[in-house]
């Protein structure tokens, strides 16, 4: 039976958190009625969970402002309603929901347990319609007594039969399936995926797992970028250095592992250390890498050295308060580091400005507000000038010596210098040269 009613405000706040459809308990000749649907126009559907209200009358039926926004419904429109009922096939077997803030002033950094989030959302929304791309809000306190409100927007529905699953010779062949509106089930499988743009931090293993780019450029190639007898050193850097960036967030979470945040190239002048820190931001699927002298650091005016430190940091700590763990690389090089980081203590003076710079990059690497999406790639030729403090495990902690090339190295050397000659003498023996 399909009856005409007037769209009407949600009466009260906690009805609107339920994300029903609210009528009077007398309408649709009183029947009981879980689920309606609503017919706003020729191709406007929508199915809406029911809750009874007695300030509403007979023909009128209430939505919250996200439900309205969603099924673009205006105050006073006429719309055609009738009862709904689920077909075996319609039941949630798992449903993805994109979450943000309701509010951007109540933004906070602070981990929501993605865990505790879904067993909430299973007790305030059991037997409750969701239709795909459906707005609603969800309002839930956590295990602190803390409270939030988020905005959700339904991203991907797969449903069961649930003949089928009572079916034991049928029961193996169950699949899910995308559909465009179900019910949830106690044993619904709920995943929060993070909004674009939104600033929650969410944890746990409810937490959907985002597009991932891995972090190695698959075109990358050493005779390609410039880099000769250097093959040893960029393989031990790749294993102790970028082997766990290889692998999704959600991985490394849950094994609760820490990036290498900075490495240390020392040898002898002209061995190639600058070449390489400069070459491995084309080897990483990263941004382009900030490249700066050591003695560039150094300010005349007190307190400009150690603000010059902090710049270097600044994206890339804005980056994590608003993505975390899914923030991208950001790599800075320093040439000539023994410059500015020399053993505290060892420069004669007042004024100790090498040893503010030492702690201010001690502090930004390893300190309180720890950042795992950066990379520091420091190099010089005085390794025993550097301050021990910084090749400590959680600083500069893979440090590679890059000396003087073998006699494979020499030819791959040579070959890469000689590359836009050989059309001179195509069969030339490198190896006799």
């Amino acid at each position: 039976m399909t009856v005409k009613m007037r769209v009407r405000k949600c009466p009260t706040d906690d009805l609107a958190l339920t994300n029903c459809a609210i009528v009077n308990a007398g309408a649709l000749n009183g029947m009981e009625i879980k689920h309606l649907l609503v017919k706003a126009g020729p191709a406007h559907h929508f199915v809406f969970s029911v809750r009874n209200h007695p300030s509403l009358k007979a023909d009128e039926i209430a939505f919250a402002l996200s439900q309205r926004k969603w099924a673009k419904l205006s105050l006073d429109q006429e719309v055609e309603v009738q009862q709904f009922t689920f077909n075996n096939n319609q039941f949630i077997g798992s449903i993805t929901v994109a979450a943000d803030f309701q509010s951007k002033k109540n933004q906070t950094s602070e981990p929501l347990n993605t865990d505790f989030m879904a067993r909430e959302f299973s007790i305030q929304f059991s037997g409750h319609a969701f239709t795909r791309g459906e707005l609603l809000v969800f309002k839930f306190d956590d295990d602190k007594g803390k409270s939030y409100t988020l905005a959700l927007t339904v991203t991907s529905i797969l449903g069961i039969d649930l003949s089928l699953a009572t079916n034991p010779q049928t029961v193996t062949n169950l699949k899910p399936i995308e559909i465009d509106a179900g019910q949830l089930l106690p044993n619904s499988v709920i995943v929060f995926d993070k909004a674009e743009d939104s600033l929650l931090n969410l944890i746990g293993k409810s937490k959907g797992k985002s597009a991932y780019r891995s972090i190695i450029n698959p075109d990358w190639d050493f005779q390609k970028m410039g880099i000769g007898g250097l093959d040893k050193e960029f393989s031990g850097i790749f294993r102790r250095a970028f082997a766990s960036r290889v692998f999704p967030p959600e991985f490394i979470e849950q094994l609760g592992m820490k990036h290498v945040r900075g490495i240390l190239l020392y040898g002898p002048p002209g061995t190639g250390k600058t070449l390489m820190a400069r070459q491995i931001g084309k080897m990483l699927n990263a941004r382009e890498p900030k490249i700066i002298n050591g003695p560039q650091i150094l300010d005349k005016y007190v307190g400009e050295s150690e603000s010059n430190i902090r710049k270097l940091f600044a994206d890339a700590e804005e980056e994590w308060k608003r993505c975390g763990a899914s923030s991208g690389l950001h790599i800075i090089i320093f040439d000539e580091i023994d410059a500015i980081c020399k053993q505290r203590g060892s420069v004669a003076g007042s004024t100790a400005v090498h040893d503010t710079v030492v702690n201010q990059l001690l502090a930004k690497m390893d300190g309180v507000d720890q950042l795992n999406n950066i990379l520091v790639i420091g190099m010089t030729n005085r390794k025993d000038m550097i301050d021990e403090a910084l090749l400590r495990p959680g600083r500069m902690e893979v440090q590679m010596e890059i000396s003087l090339p073998d006699e494979a190295g020499r030819l791959q050397i040579l070959k890469i210098h000689t590359a836009r000659m050989r059309y001179i003498k195509k069969f030339m023996s490198f190896e006799f040269l």
